[in-house]
């Protein structure tokens, strides 16, 4: 027996929703049936690809693997079936977004209460993906706005407002609290284990230059596919990360990572609205743009 089309979009499903009952209801199916559909899967490809918990399901490293390859894959079918669907005049107004992880939590989430209360018959479409992948997707095309982080570099057509600026913080788990209080260098917790964005993203792009810009070289010990799996990995002492300030911020005080000071002062990030000028927006991408851009 073969995996088929369905079982990754089963797949894809319950990795995105963390939570098998989440998953059957929005593909309106019963929770056993996704149950039973994703141990095949995992019996088709001889590993395991969640652990279950009563909170829901994590993917294991295996399961991230396949799901990086994925998750694109149903993506691009789902915009596909958007987009037949409005040239056979079955579609209403819909406006497809890309965001990074960070630019998603941080700033689009608390904008979309307001643009949905004021546009209710517009279908919001967001996708998940790197900054490099999210501007490949505008410029084909295939989204209407992007919102990205810094740094990144972009061709003269692309219109590009920053909205938000952002600090990232070093923190370490408990085991770490012989660096907490004092400012040490770079290099002293240089041979500490780093955990990173994986190789392809912006944010190990970033401080894979912070490193050089100090003589030092990075050298992770994890990377990781999304930047919630940051934390939890610290979390579990497994070693020290570059997280933003203000996710890491809430653990820092409840006394459950610590903070490492570094001598050396982080370069600072933007949250970006990238649009393409080159391909004019529907009236409603038009006004979530604006909303976007002059949030305060």
């Amino acid at each position: 027996m073969t995996a088929n089309f369905e079982h990754y979009k089963i797949f894809y499903y319950v990795a995105k929703y963390k939570n098998l009952t989440r998953a059957a209801n929005a593909l309106v199916t019963s929770q056993p049936s996704v149950t039973y559909c994703m141990q095949n899967l995992e019996n088709i490809l001889g590993c395991k690809l969640f652990i279950r918990s009563r909170k829901g399901v994590t993917l294991t490293a295996e399961g991230e693997l396949l799901y990086s390859y994925v998750a694109p894959a149903c993506q691009q079918l789902i915009q596909g079936e958007e987009k037949l669907r409005e040239l056979l005049g079955e579609q209403h107004e819909y406006i497809n977004v890309g965001a990074t992880q960070m630019a998603m939590l941080s700033y689009l989430v608390a904008s979309l209460k307001q643009f949905q209360e004021q546009y209710l018959q517009v279908k919001l479409n967001i996708f998940n993906y790197n900054t490099p992948q999210t501007l490949n997707e505008l410029k084909a095309g295939k989204i209407d706005l992007a919102i990205i982080t810094t740094p990144f570099d972009h061709e003269q057509s692309l219109k590009v407002v920053k909205v938000k600026d952002f600090n990232s913080v070093l923190v370490g788990g408990p085991i770490y609290k012989e660096y907490q209080g004092r400012v040490v260098y770079l290099e002293e917790v240089g041979k500490l284990p780093l955990i990173t964005m994986s190789e392809n993203t912006t944010t190990f792009q970033f401080f894979q230059e912070f490193y050089r810009s100090c003589g030092l070289t990075m050298r992770p010990s994890i990377e990781v596919a999304s930047m919630d799996l940051i934390l939890p990995i610290i979390l579990k002492n497994l070693g020290i990360g570059f997280v933003p300030e203000e996710f890491a911020r809430p653990l820092v005080e409840k006394g459950e990572i610590v903070e490492i000071n570094l001598y050396e002062q982080i370069p600072r990030r933007d949250i970006c609205i990238v649009s393409d000028s080159k391909r004019p927006l529907s009236a409603a991408a038009k006004k979530l743009q604006c909303m976007l851009e002059s949030r305060e």
